[in-house]
C-alpha cells in the first residue's frame, strides 16, 4: 500500500461507521446495541472487540472491561507494535489493558475520559496510556484517530535499554511499572507536527506491508517517535501529577538494576546511586514487592527465556549472557523458576527451527 491509499483509507467510512453514524440512537441504548451486534459478521465483530466484550451492550461506563494483550499480539509474533484506526461515532468503552497504548489525533477532536477527568483531544495531540488503567475515548463525529498498542515487555525495554535518565517518563515508568497506581497518563499536545505525523503514517504502512526489516523498522521508529516526544513537548506535555526527586532516585535505582543484571551486585548499586544498602534494598521492596536477589532473578530468567524465544543462541551461551559463569547454575536457577529446563522450555516456545 502507498501513503496515498493510506490516506484515503483513512478518511472513507467503513460499512459500521456509516451505520453507526446514520444511527445515532444505537450509541449507549443496550438493545439497540445488541441488535447492532447481531448484524456483524465474523471479521466486523472483531474489529469491533465483541469477543472481548462480554457486556457488549449493557452501561458501559458502569461495566469496565478488560482488553487482554492475548487478544491483539501473538507470542510467535516478533512485531510488538499493533497499529488500528478507532471506528467513529462507536458507544464509548471504558476499559483498561495489559499493554501500552498511545491514540494519536490525526484530525479532528474527540473526546477522552481518563482519571476521572474529560480532557478534550485536538489534532496532533498524542495520549500515552499504560497498563491498568480505566479510560474510555468518545469519538462521536468525524475525527481521524489511530490507536498505536505496544506490547508491554517491549515498550519497557525501550525506555530502560534506550531512554533512561532525568525526564518525566521517569515518574510515568515508575508509577505505572513498580507502583501499581492507576492514575498514570501523559498527553503530548503536537499541535499537528509534520514530524510525529510522518513518523506515525510510516509505522502504520509498515505494519500493513510488512516488507523487509519491517520489524526492526517499526520498533526503530517508534523509539525515533518517542525520543522526539521528549525532545520537543516534554515541557508542554500533561500528567496527573508532578514528577519528585524520589521518583527519579527509584528510576535510577530500577534501570541500573536493568541496564547491569549480568554483574550488578547490591554493593556496586549502593555505590553508584550514592544510598546506604539498606535504603536501596528498602527502595526496592517498596517498588517491586521483591527483594534486590529476587528481582535480580526475575530480570536475568526474564532475558533468558526471551533469548530462548527469539533467538538460536546456544543454551551454553545463554547463561553467561544473563550473569552465570557456570552453566549447571544457571540450569538450576532457570528450572526452579519456570518449572523446567532451558531445552524443553525452547521446543515449546521457540520461535526458531533449530
Amino acid at each position: 500500500m502507498e501513503l496515498e491509499q493510506l490516506l484515503r483509507q483513512l478518511h472513507e467510512y467503513s460499512k459500521v461507521e456509516e451505520y453507526l453514524m446514520n444511527h445515532r440512537e444505537i450509541r449507549n441504548n443496550k438493545r439497540l446495541i445488541q441488535e447492532f451486534v447481531a448484524t456483524l459478521n465474523e471479521d466486523e465483530a472483531k474489529e469491533q472487540l465483541v469477543p472481548i466484550l462480554p457486556h457488549m451492550g449493557s452501561d458501559t461506563m458502569s461495566h469496565p472491561e478488560t482488553f487482554p494483550e492475548s487478544y491483539f499480539f501473538y507470542e510467535n509474533d516478533p512485531l510488538k507494535v499493533r497499529i488500528t484506526q478507532h471506528t467513529r461515532y462507536s458507544t464509548p468503552v471504558m476499559h483498561k489493558h495489559d499493554f501500552y497504548e498511545m491514540f494519536y489525533v490525526y484530525e479532528g477532536e474527540f473526546e477522552q475520559y481518563i482519571d476521572n477527568k474529560t480532557y478534550v483531544m485536538r489534532t496532533g495531540d498524542i495520549c500515552l496510556v499504560p497498563p491498568g488503567v480505566y479510560h474510555s475515548l468518545d469519538v462521536n463525529n468525524y475525527s481521524i484517530v489511530l490507536n498505536i498498542l505496544i506490547q508491554k515487555d517491549s515498550f519497557q525495554e525501550i525506555f530502560f535499554q534506550n531512554l533512561s535518565g532525568d525526564h518525566i517518563f521517569s515518574n510515568f515508568l515508575i508509577s505505572n511499572v513498580y507502583t501499581k497506581k492507576i492514575d498514570s497518563f501523559i498527553i503530548f499536545p503536537t499541535n499537528g507536527d509534520l514530524k510525529v505525523k510522518n513518523m506515525i503514517l510510516d509505522m502504520y504502512l509498515e505494519t500493513i506491508n510488512k516488507q523487509k526489516y519491517y520489524v526492526q523498522v517499526v520498533h526503530s521508529n517508534l523509539l525515533l517517535l518517542l525520543s522526539h516526544l521528549l525532545r520537543h513537548y516534554e515541557d508542554r506535555s500533561i500528567m496527573p501529577k508532578p514528577q519528585r526527586k524520589r521518583d527519579v532516585i527509584d528510576f535510577e535505582i530500577i534501570t541500573s538494576i536493568e541496564k547491569n543484571y549480568k554483574d550488578i551486585t547490591l554493593e556496586q548499586l549502593s555505590d553508584s546511586i550514592h544510598y546506604s544498602t539498606q535504603h536501596i534494598s528498602l527502595r526496592i521492596k517498596q517498588l517491586t514487592g521483591e527483594s534486590f536477589t529476587k528481582f535480580l532473578l526475575r530480570k536475568r530468567m526474564t532475558v533468558a527465556s526471551d533469548l530462548l524465544k527469539h533467538t538460536n543462541m546456544k543454551i551454553q551461551d545463554i547463561g553467561p549472557d544473563v550473569g552465570y559463569k557456570n552453566q549447571e547454575n544457571f540450569i538450576r536457577s532457570f528450572r526452579k523458576f519456570y518449572q523446567t529446563t532451558p531445552s524443553q522450555f525452547r521446543k515449546d516456545h521457540s520461535n526458531f527451527k533449530l
